[in-house]
């Protein structure tokens, strides 16, 4: 079997300043670190990628011409999401559109080394055939804290929810414990990558490249509909208790809404498991 390639991105708007980040698995070797948004930038933190099993963007995968209302960014603007990992709009004018743009340049970009195969475990793609996904790193780390860290989360300042989610990962091994879930993908050296960095953006790109795993794995939670796209989160037993109940409570207030499970959509009638 050849070995697995995979990419991260974490978006970033700017062609001089590298607000983006790229990591990219080959096999056993991770690389991670920041880019521009030019291609040329991005490329050379590819290492030996040749063809990407899957590709992670942190970005919507529509164009900035649509102006609807994405239902998976209003799930997770409700209820208990909405102060623990909130998505912002992406169909408000300034920021919001220009992230559909980066999104769907930055696919555009990565489109030559992406891989055309099916994958084993059926995934809801937005730019099929291209194995192409939306991560979502604040709510990739959101689900998975519990309640009681919630509780004793301090005021935060703007922009920096990611990277308290973040520490509080590596605080409770959670790392180890996606490797675990993970292994058929993710090799060891993953969880010291993350744990060891301090940069915002390549943690994010981490995040990202870990969501790619998760799809390539087949141990994948997808929330979305096929208009708007889908947010690719952690594998299910990872979440925590309280984003289970909440994630079975605001997908009954959408009914377009579809949640994947491993490759099993589970609609609005369906019973989660």
């Amino acid at each position: 079997m050849d070995a697995m390639q995979l990419i991260g991105l974490d978006v970033g708007f700017s062609a001089k300043k590298a607000t983006s980040a790229v990591a990219s698995l080959a096999g056993a070797t991770i690389r991670v670190g920041r880019a521009t948004a030019i291609a040329a930038s991005r490329n050379r933190l590819l290492g030996d990628i040749s063809v990407a099993n899957m590709v992670a963007i942190d970005a919507p995968l529509i164009s900035a011409d649509d102006k609807r209302i994405r239902s998976c960014e209003r799930l997770f603007a409700r209820g208990q999401f909405q102060r623990r990992c909130k998505a912002g709009f992406s169909h408000v004018s300034g920021t919001g559109l220009e992230l559909r743009k980066a999104g769907l340049e930055s696919a555009t970009q990565l489109a030559s080394l992406t891989s055309i195969s099916p994958t084993a475990t059926p995934v809801p793609l937005v730019l099929a055939p291209r194995n192409i996904i939306e991560a979502f790193p604040n709510a990739f780390l959101g689900v998975c804290v519990s309640a009681e860290r919630y509780a004793a989360m301090p005021t935060l300042r703007r922009g920096h929810k990611f990277d308290w989610l973040y520490g509080e990962w590596c605080r409770a091994g959670s790392f180890r414990l996606l490797i675990e879930e993970l292994a058929s993908v993710l090799p060891e050296l993953y969880r010291s990558q993350c744990e060891n960095n301090r940069d915002h953006e390549e943690r994010a790109a981490l995040v990202c490249l870990a969501t790619a795993a998760s799809v390539a794995a087949g141990r994948y939670t997808a929330v979305g509909d096929p208009m708007g796209g889908y947010f690719f989160l952690p594998p299910w037993p990872l979440w925590a208790d309280w984003s289970r109940r909440e994630l079975d409570k605001q997908r009954h207030v959408d009914v377009q809404i579809s949640v994947w499970i491993d490759g099993v959509s589970f609609s609005a009638g369906r019973d989660l498991p």
